[in-house]
C-alpha cells in the first residue's frame, strides 16, 4: 500500500515537470496523510485533489477515508473506481514515499525515492457532490506488487509512471482498460530507501527532518 508521501520540489521545478502551472496555493510537504490535499496532473491542469477517492455515488465523504489505494489487479472491475481508472486518470507528485517492515516487533519506516527527484505516481480521481450541492474532487494511488528491493520492505508499491508515457496515461478517450498492467510491465523503478525516524508515524508532524536518514 502506499499511505503517506512527501513532496518538497519547488515551484519551477514543478512546473518544468508537468508543463503546467501549480495550483494556486503550494508549500512543500513531508507528511502528506490520505484526506489530506495532493498535487495532480490531469489531461487539463494541475490541480489539487483531497486523497482518498469518494465515488460519485457515494453517500457522504466519509468512504474516501479508506479508499486511497486502488490495486492495480482489480483496478477495472471494483465498481468504486472503474468509471475513474477509465475516464478520470491523473499523475500524483511526488518525491517519494513512506513505508513500513516490522523489525524486532517495531514497525520502522523508510523513505523510499529515486535520488529525491520529482516524479509521479499513477492515479485516478474522482468528482462528489454533497445535498447541498458543493463538489468535491478527490483521487486514489494505485498500487501493484513490489518489485526488486522494494520486496524487501513491503509487498505492495505504488504504480510509477514514466515521464515518456504520461501523454497515454492521461489521455482516456479510448477508455483502456489494461494500460495500467501495461505500464507495470514495462517499468522497473529503481527505488532507493532508507530508515527514518519514527516521527513520521504522527501524521501532525512536518518538517524536512522527517526525511532524514536515522542515525542508530
Amino acid at each position: 500500500m502506499c499511505g503517506r508521501f512527501f513532496l518538497d520540489s519547488n515551484i519551477g521545478e514543478i512546473v518544468e515537470h508537468y508543463n503546467a502551472p501549480p495550483p494556486d496555493i503550494f508549500t512543500a510537504r513531508y507528511n502528506i496523510a490520505p484526506t489530506t490535499p495532493v498535487v495532480a496532473r490531469t489531461d487539463r491542469e494541475l490541480t489539487f485533489f483531497r486523497w482518498g477517492l469518494v465515488p460519485s455515488w457515494a453517500k457522504d465523504l466519509s468512504i474516501g477515508n479508506r479508499m486511497f489505494n486502488a490495486r492495480v489487479e482489480t483496478i477495472a472491475e471494483k465498481p468504486s473506481f472503474r468509471q475513474a481508472y477509465r475516464r478520470r486518470r491523473c499523475l500524483i507528485a511526488a518525491n517519494g514515499f513512506y513505508e513500513w517492515r516490522s523489525e524486532n516487533g517495531v514497525k520502522q519506516p523508510y523513505c523510499c525515492h529515486i535520488g529525491q527527484q520529482l516524479f509521479s505516481l499513477a492515479g485516478i480521481w474522482e468528482q462528489w457532490q454533497d445535498a447541498e450541492g458543493n463538489h468535491l474532487q478527490s483521487c486514489a494511488v494505485i498500487t501493484t506488487e513490489a518489485k526488486g528491493n522494494m520486496r524487501d520492505i513491503h509487498q505492495r508499491m505504488p504504480v510509477y509512471i514514466d515521464p515518456q508515457d504520461y501523454q497515454s496515461w492521461l489521455d482516456c478517450r479510448s477508455e483502456k482498460t489494461d494500460i495500467a498492467d501495461e505500464l507495470v510491465r514495462q517499468t522497473n523503478p529503481q527505488y532507493q530507501y532508507f530508515a527514518v525516524s519514527t516521527a513520521v508515524n504522527n501524521s501532525r508532524h512536518e518538517g524536512a527532518d522527517l526525511i532524514l536518514p536515522l542515525v542508530c
